[in-house]
């Protein structure tokens, strides 16, 4: 008797030595997982996340076996007093969820179970032994369920039947309208597509509906009502808090990502003067380890301008041949054979003037070589007697005073003209033989002076607003003057140069697809007259996250700095968007403090159920005291049970909300592209985002215990003993 005690308590330890290395496991594949770029892929939940959940379910178990009598007395009220589910029951649920998930994943996942049953007719269906089997066990998973676990809770059991009816008949209703077998009416295709979205919306609220009631009814199936509530709550919370932050986390990844493709990892530029002697600069970059390409670069602000429109933008100037390294500029090409556009098409550079042939310098003015010269002048005058040279083959023009007949025999009418007698055709009107004329619209081919402008690239929001099709010429002006060219009055006039749009590029990001535009560095560097010099060179490492081992910190000069030595200025892209990236992660915190509060709603629950117990288990706690028990262990027995409901809302809330980020990223919800410029909600999951919602319900729960708990220690045996 006396190694009982001991032998449990070394169990004890073991589950919780186990259930924290299976906890660090978990945390570790995430971020393997993360790090690989595998967070969409379905393996990582169970594979990452499992262990977690696994391992907190073994630190309880070895909390609750320390903690000896106090946990069973704490865990013995969180369970209704006789079992509602029988065991034969729970084995016969088990087998049908476990073959209908099943046959489900045989089907392709949810989708593609709702289409084979859903798009095939009766009898291809009965044909089908797959879908006959899919049929019955979902039809036996509902029953059993229902009758062995939902029935027991009447709230639950009216929601699951409202909520399975109503996506029953939705998704009854919409095969009939997809396949047009409305009884008594024939739908139009416009309200074929508006009944669909409809019924669709409908068949979701119901089916949210039978799982809000299953889940409840579930829990109610093995916990109090007051149990019940405050783990309802604490898992609504923990739920959603994943899932906001996994949305937050999909909007700021979409954003770094795109940032990250436009922008290079890290710019290297002078801290004073011209960067001149920058392809030696770009030689030692290259050997620095860890560094995977570089490219110079030159930026100014302009004015483009065309069909009279004007815009203000960023122009970049960029080598073609190493930008596709650093950046992904040529992959958000529309069509990436426009790179190679941005020098001019052809050479006019060679003289082509018309040669002119040599004269004779003695003429003043010399005639024409087609002038008929020699020969008797003609006779215009229509007087002479024909004995002129040319005058035999004039042919004069009757007087306006003959009448028809003689004019007709002076000029008789063509051999081929067709004389009829009938009326003439009225063509003012269009008859059944009319064939309208089909005018083949030729368009005009690029001029020889626009293809020899070089090349632009711009923004596909940028051709929204200014109307910049590929081929066409634009002006861009520089708000720099150039000082050897001035005007009438002395002043001197701006730079400016005509380009022609070689391409339309799109990032993904508005403000760079309106703002910025791309021409070949030469060509910059001639437009704004600055010889060789460039603003910067741009750099791509390995890891965008590893940028801190390259620029300057107040711990170490960094490896761009330490072989280039001073004069140079290193940044890298989070210090070039700090605002944008801090404004993110203040929302995400302040978004985190707000549904932190629905955890701490629910905590509320916890306060109001304990304090609860106290009152109504006074005599309970008394009896505890009198045998025994002290005021520090009667206070751990309340804050178990807070820590219990607070373990099995939290895992449950987990899950549900890693299920519902994992059914985002399959199916996704479609946005407007126009308007978020993405066509649907990014999801991405952090896992020290699911750390925090996880501490927070835990915490929050085991908090709310604390109240309560020095309200049950305050109760005297005596005074319990008496009511």
């Amino acid at each position: 008797m006396s190694r009982l005690p001991t032998y449990r308590h070394t169990r004890a330890w073991i589950y919780v030595v186990v259930g924290v290395l299976c906890v660090i496991a978990g945390v570790v594949v995430t971020l393997t997982q993360f790090k690989k770029g595998e967070e969409g892929t379905g393996n990582l939940y169970v594979a990452a996340f499992g262990p977690v959940i696994l391992g907190l379910g073994f630190v309880m178990r070895g909390i609750a076996e320390l903690a000896g009598y106090r946990s069973f007395v704490a865990f013995r009220y969180l369970l209704v007093a006789n079992p509602k589910v029988s065991p034969a029951g729970r084995v016969v649920v088990a087998v049908s969820l476990l073959t209908t998930v099943a046959l489900v994943t045989i089907c392709g996942g949810p989708l593609g179970a709702i289409a084979r049953v859903m798009l095939m007719s009766v009898f291809d269906m009965f044909r089908d032994p797959l879908s006959i089997l899919l049929v019955i066990s979902g039809a036996a998973s509902v029953v059993s369920v229902f009758w062995f676990v939902i029935r027991h809770s009447k709230p639950s059991m009216v929601g699951f039947l409202f909520g399975l009816f109503v996506t029953v008949a939705s998704l009854v209703l919409s095969r009939l309208v997809a396949r047009n077998q409305l009884p008594f009416v024939h739908l139009s295709n416009e309200t074929i597509i508006s009944i669909l979205q409809v019924t669709g919306i409908t068949a979701i609220a119901g089916g949210a509906v039978v799982g809000l009631a299953t889940f409840f009814g579930s829990l109610r199936a093995f916990f109090t009502f007051f149990t019940t509530v405050p783990i309802g709550g604490v898992w609504i919370g923990t739920s959603a808090l994943v899932m906001v932050l996994s949305v937050m986390s999909g909007f700021e990844t979409d954003l770094r990502e795109k940032i990250l493709g436009s922008n290079a990892h890290i710019q290297v530029t002078r801290e004073d003067g011209d960067f001149v002697g920058w392809r030696d600069i770009k030689k030692r970059i290259d050997k620095i380890p860890g560094v995977v390409a570089s490219t110079p670069y030159a930026v100014s602000e302009v004015v483009i301008a065309a069909h009279n429109n004007g815009m203000n933008v960023i122009i970049k100037g960029i080598d073609p041949k190493t930008v596709g390294t650093v950046t992904d500029l040529i992959s958000d090409l529309e069509d990436r054979d426009s790179i190679t556009r941005l020098d001019p098409l052809v050479d006019d550079t060679e003289d082509r003037s018309i040669p002119q042939k040599p004269h004779d310098k003695t003429v003043v003015d010399p005639p024409p070589d087609d002038r008929p010269t020699g020969g008797d002048p003609i006779d215009f005058s229509g007087q002479g007697s024909g004995s002129g040279s040319g005058s035999s083959d004039l042919q004069l023009e009757p007087p306006p005073s003959l009448d028809p007949p003689a004019r007709a025999q002076i000029d008789p009418p063509p051999a081929d003209l067709i004389v009829s007698d009938e009326t003439p055709k009225d063509f003012s009107g269009r008859d059944d033989d009319y064939e309208p004329i089909s005018v083949v619209d030729i368009e005009p081919s690029v001029s020889r002076r626009t293809q020899a402008l070089p090349g632009i690239l711009v923004g596909r929001e940028l051709v929204k607003q200014t109307h910049l099709y590929t081929g066409e010429e634009v002006r861009v002006v520089s708000p720099l003057s150039d000082p050897s060219n001035p005007d009438a009055t002395g002043m001197p006039i701006p730079f400016n140069r005509d380009y022609r749009v070689a391409g339309t590029f799109y990032t993904g990001m508005y403000e760079y697809d309106l703002k910025y535009v791309y021409v070949t560095l030469d060509s910059l560097q001639d437009f704004l007259d600055r010889g060789d010099a460039v603003d910067g060179i741009e750099i791509r490492i390995e890891d965008p996250d590893d940028t801190d081992a390259y620029v300057t910190t107040s711990d170490h000069e960094g490896l761009i700095r330490d072989a280039l030595g001073p004069g140079y200025r290193v940044v890298d892209w989070r210090e070039l968007n700090r605002s944008l990236f801090s404004a993110l992660k203040l929302e995400k915190i302040a978004m985190f403090l707000v549904l932190g509060i629905v955890i701490l709603v629910a905590s509320f629950s916890i306060v109001g159920n304990l304090i609860m117990v106290v009152v109504e288990k006074a005599r309970e706690i008394a009896l505890l005291k009198t045998l025994g028990a002290s005021d520090v262990g009667v206070t751990q027995l309340f804050a178990i049970q807070g820590m219990m409901i607070g373990l099995i809302g939290t895992i449950l809330g987990i899950a549900t909300g890693l299920l519902g980020c994992w059914a985002g990223k399959q199916f996704g919800l479609p946005l407007n592209p126009d308007v978020y410029y993405i066509d649907k909600l990014p999801i991405h999951v952090d896992p020290q985002s699911v750390a925090a919602a996880a501490a927070a319900g835990i915490l929050i729960s085991i908090a709310a215990t604390l109240y309560p708990a020095i309200l049950a220690a305050r109760v005297r045996p005596a005074a319990g003993m008496r009511h």
